[in-house]
């Protein structure tokens, strides 16, 4: 990751006046990250394993975007996902990483890849615009929210207070997240981040986590632009896992929303609270949500025994 935050400042922009989106000098970054990838990852494999090299090749290219569009999304985030995947098959990593796999290894990955993002003004793949949870990125919403169950004294809609986030981005995944849209985004979030502002109602964070898991199978997995670019292989396989059963694939009694209503509750679906109104672009809370004070002694009451995993690695 080091090589890649090298290589992005080595690389001079190209006139703006001759691209509309997307500055053309990225090219030059893929085409470098293609000649260089086999040199980065062949280290990692034992002399018994280096047969998975031309496998693991692609997903690792395939995570910083697209050259042809010059764009980047959570299609290529899942090709990152893919390789770490892959690499803990091929015993690289144990299940006992998992902390440093995301904290570490995927939080160095995500500041590569904003990096990009900012310096080259590459375009949201896809990008759903206020419909969406983030132009680029889903996946750290996934893990920070993880990281933040147990919270004594973080709760979801402590994320709407930008002193908070700056003071925490820097321990806390999911607010690193919401530090870098406030600093990429102008005027009031609940209209730039409309779903990040509705879930800020959800009452703790082991909801968001597993409405965050439904969300991510629903706009994600089960969406043929993403998946349609995702390659198969003997390490990470088309075939059906053994551990799912038919009940499973064909359930249709689990609702999944993958979009939140703007201004109504939620009742079902991947997240079930009361939605914060928004009148004259100003924020209203409605008198059934619960306010921050009393979502933390309602949680320690709740979650006794809940302790928040350990902060990821400062940059």
């Amino acid at each position: 990751m080091k090589n890649g935050q090298k290589w992005i400042d080595e690389i001079p922009l190209e006139a703006a006046s001759e691209q509309r989106f997307g500055n053309k000098a990225y090219r030059h970054f893929y085409e470098k990250l293609c000649q260089e990838t086999p040199a980065l990852l062949s280290p990692l494999l034992p002399p018994n394993l280096q047969d998975a090299l031309p496998e693991l090749t692609p997903y690792f290219t395939e995570s910083f975007g697209n050259s042809t569009r010059i764009d980047y999304g959570s299609g290529h985030e899942a090709n990152f996902l893919i390789l770490l995947f892959c690499l803990q098959k091929l015993g690289v990593f144990s299940e006992n990483e998992n902390q440093v796999l995301v904290l570490r290894i995927f939080n160095k990955y995500l500041r590569v890849c904003r990096h990009l993002q900012t310096k080259f003004k590459m375009e949201p793949a896809g990008s759903r615009g206020v419909h969406a949870l983030d132009d680029f990125q889903f996946a750290p919403f996934i893990f920070g929210s993880a990281q933040l169950i147990g919270s004594k004294t973080l709760v979801p809609d402590s994320y709407l207070k930008k002193t908070v986030v700056e003071a925490h981005a820097h321990q806390s995944l999911f607010l690193d997240c919401v530090n870098f849209i406030n600093e990429t985004k102008t005027g009031p979030f609940h209209e730039h981040s409309n779903q990040l502002w509705n879930i800020s109602a959800v009452p703790h964070w082991k909801k968001v986590n597993s409405g965050m898991f439904k969300m991510y199978e629903g706009e994600v997995l089960k969406k043929f632009p993403v998946v349609q670019h995702m390659m198969f292989g003997s390490l990470f396989s088309f075939d059906r896992s053994e551990k799912t059963s038919e009940a499973d694939v064909n359930s249709e009694d689990i609702p999944i929303m993958t979009q939140m209503p703007p201004r109504q509750p939620a009742q079902h679906g991947m997240f079930a609270f009361q939605i914060p109104s928004v009148a004259n672009t100003s924020t209203v809370r409605t008198a059934s949500v619960v306010e921050s004070g009393d979502l933390r002694r309602l949680h320690a009451e709740k979650h006794p025994n809940e302790h928040c995993p350990p902060p990821m690695a400062e940059p």
